[in-house]
């Protein structure tokens, strides 16, 4: 009988699950985790930058996820001189789980793996997030695959059951 009752205790938990979703204007300054250079790390060249935000209250910390758009092939006669091109504008992200903040995210530590074949590159980065309704922590991993040809973002969470989210590409 006491297995049955832990079994739907659970299944009455709460599914949490990583969110991909855009920033709703511009995250401020503010906001970022200091010291930015341990909290914030490029990827692709810098074409990807990862930096974590301050969670609202007690949420624990949200992934920033900037990244600039892909890059057009096109005839070198067409292409205007360096010195006159502005940046292009980055892609603005935030990961949450469940729209809550992860307990800790180790950006510092991120594993990094490239695969040109399918144009995408994969970070693993080491996460901890809050057990519902417990003090406890869970370390899990948060992988993040980027599209390069177009600017996808599929974040998963390694140890957990739930299905990744997909972020919607511009």
């Amino acid at each position: 009988m006491r297995t049955g009752t832990l079994s739907l205790l659970v299944l009455a938990a709460p599914a949490w699950a990583q969110q991909v979703a855009d920033c709703d204007g511009v995250p401020a300054v503010t906001d970022l985790v200091e010291p930015w250079e341990e909290t914030s790390r490029p990827l692709g060249e810098g074409a990807i930058r990862l930096a974590l935000l301050h969670g609202a209250g007690e949420e624990g910390v949200k992934l920033l996820v900037l990244t600039l758009p892909p890059v057009e092939e096109a005839p070198a006669e067409e292409v205007p001189p360096a010195e006159t091109l502005a940046a292009p504008p980055r892609h603005c992200r935030i990961v949450t789980e469940g729209g809550l903040g992860f307990a800790s995210l180790d950006v510092g530590a991120a594993e990094v793996e490239e695969d040109p074949e399918a144009a995408t590159l994969t970070a693993r980065v080491p996460a901890l997030r809050f057990v519902p309704e417990s003090t406890e922590l869970e370390e899990l991993t948060l992988s993040l695959t980027f599209g390069v040809r177009d600017d996808s973002l599929v974040a998963a969470l390694e140890g957990d059951e739930a299905a990744p989210d997909e972020g919607e590409a511009p």
